[in-house]
């Protein structure tokens, strides 16, 4: 399978993955069997810190571009991006879950954790249908245990449950998008299909590209893309999402809200890379040549109405599922408009996503955390209400969740602000030939998606500052008494707050580092220069060797 590659090196460059999974396999075997007050958060901390140097060790270019359409793993800006982003992920969400230290379910918690976030890392790296399924049910399943451990006691079950099936559905969507992906073209790696997909060959005698090829691909595209939908939490397939946030712990709404749809945009990525690069599918490919046109559906209706059904909760977790529904909409406007842009910043329209789905998840995260440490027993937030009065008696913290709900409004000198400048201004400016009606057309049709989603932002910026007004303009419904002792999961709070004002100020530090261009080209985004990615006869050679 990886031909001249030698194993050691793909060993190698896998360590980050292998020391996760097997510090996460160890903890729940013998967790069990140790005292309890062994300090499994602080153990997982020091095995994300591990694996984070292992990965910083990995030479560059470790994988030789030549074997890309003969192994299952990729390495390129969109991988590297996602292990990177994954293992900061995992090291935030145990400094999260670090209060659980002294409940009954320690040791499974930060296993679980551990195992999400090898299964995101998994998903930005793979190359192969199969090891992208793998790392897809390595998010699933352990938060399907987490929703159990950390839900509401009334409501822990039917949350679970109604997320359980749910996924599960989603995962055979999924699944048979890849079969049936696979019996048409021969092959489960993915560079091979796209590329099959875009000179118009075939592996297969069977699987004849040529004749109503569009068509053809069009059934597991969109089975796929409804499966994936519902990990990102896409308008039709949202309507779990809020019921799940309610029946579960601000921390565990952290964890919903953000795993999950880093991994599932990234497969989105990846699997539909051949789709979004601009003239990559032969002309008679034409109903996947605008494949572009789907996206704009989903994005337009997802934004909309995640904005209009959050005005209308009053429980946090609800406005805050249905705010994700409505980022969600933001970030698939940028994947929509990838074929047909690159703007003047050096972001094209998936790195404009990208840029979006960063200042997204600190800000959310954020703002979850902070919630985490209000929420009590004593006094529970459940409603906008339950805010009130929290400036005053809660200053920092307070400052901490305006600048996060800033972000998300898209506050200027704030993360979420050039976020949705990068995201509006992407549609706006697609060019147009005034002697060409399908350029001109298309220009038009981006530009009303522009102007949908700054009329999504607008209306949409009253969901925050209604509870920016009860945080500050509001008395208190009865005084609170916080533990002002320290906590471990003031580090992400701080930490997000430098980042949502970094990314708002400075953009270059994370626009410069070139993780977030060229990631909708798959075939061609190998990062070594001067290596020839192989011809459509040389990749038959390859798969035969298989």
């Amino acid at each position: 399978m990886i031909g001249s590659l030698l194993i050691v090196d793909y060993i190698q460059y896998m360590m980050p993955e292998i020391v996760l999974f097997s510090l996460a396999s160890l903890m729940l075997l013998f967790g069990p069997f140790v005292k309890k007050n062994t300090p499994w958060a602080l153990i997982s901390s020091l095995g994300f810190l591990l694996a984070y140097l292992l990965l910083l060790s990995n030479k560059h270019g470790a994988i030789d571009p030549s074997l890309l359409f003969s192994i299952n793993i990729l390495e390129d800006m969109s991988s590297n991006f996602i292990r990177h982003f994954s293992l900061g992920m995992g090291l935030f969400f145990c400094l999260l879950f670090w209060r659980d230290c002294q409940t009954e379910n320690t040791f499974e918690t930060f296993a679980l954790i551990m195992f999400l976030v090898t299964g995101c890392s998994i998903v930005g790296i793979s190359n192969d249908l199969i090891v992208l399924f793998l790392g897809l049910e390595l998010i699933s399943i352990p938060t399907y245990v987490l929703l159990y451990l950390h839900g509401k006691k009334d409501l822990a079950a039917e949350s679970a449950m109604k997320y359980f099936f749910l996924s599960i559905f989603s995962s055979g969507l999924v699944l048979l998008g890849f079969s049936y992906l696979y019996g048409i073209v021969g092959t489960t790696n993915i560079s091979a299909i796209s590329d099959a997909l875009c000179n118009g060959y075939r592996f297969k005698p069977s699987a004849d590209l040529d004749n109503s090829s569009g068509l053809l691909f069009l059934i597991p595209m969109l089975a796929i893309l409804a499966g994936l939908g519902f990990k990102i939490s896409m308008v039709p397939f949202h309507f779990y999402a809020p019921d799940v946030y309610q029946g579960t712990t601000y921390r565990m709404c952290a964890l919903l809200a953000t795993v999950s749809k880093v991994a599932g945009f990234a497969a989105i990525v990846r699997i539909f890379g051949f789709a979004l690069a601009q003239g990559a599918l032969p002309s008679s490919s034409k109903t996947l040549d605008n494949i572009y046109v789907l996206f704009w559906i989903l994005s337009a209706v997802t934004m909309t109405i995640g904005t209009i059904l959050g005005l209308l909760q009053r429980n946090l977790r609800r406005i805050l599922a249905y705010s994700s529904i409505s980022h969600s909409g933001y970030i698939l406007a940028g994947i929509a408009v990838a074929p047909k842009l690159e703007l003047a910043t050096g972001l094209d329209g998936i790195g404009a996503s990208f840029f979006y789905l960063i200042a997204y998840f600190f800000g959310t995260f954020g703002i979850f955390a902070v919630l985490d440490v209000l929420d009590t027993k004593e006094k529970p937030i459940e409603d906008w209400d339950d805010l009130a009065g929290i400036g005053s008696q809660t200053p920092l913290l307070a400052i901490c969740l305006a600048v996060f709900l800033f972000s998300l409004i898209g506050i200027p000198f704030t993360g979420g602000f050039l976020a949705k400048f990068f995201i509006v201004f992407g549609c706006v400016s697609v060019p147009y030939t005034w002697d060409d009606a399908l350029s001109k057309g298309t220009h038009n049709l981006f530009f009303l998606l522009g102007i949908i989603a700054f009329l999504n932002a607008a209306v949409g910026s009253w969901i925050y500052l209604r509870i920016l007004s009860g945080i500050y303009f509001k008395p208190a419904i009865w005084p609170r008494v916080f533990n002002t002792s320290f906590r471990p999961s003031y580090f992400p709070i701080i930490a997000c707050l430098l980042i949502v004002l970094v990314l708002g100020i400075k953009p270059n530090l994370i626009i410069n580092l070139n993780i977030l261009k060229g990631m909708a080209h798959p075939v061609n985004s190998v990062s070594l220069p001067g290596v020839d990615i192989p011809k459509p006869a040389e990749i038959d050679v390859v798969l035969k060797r298989q």
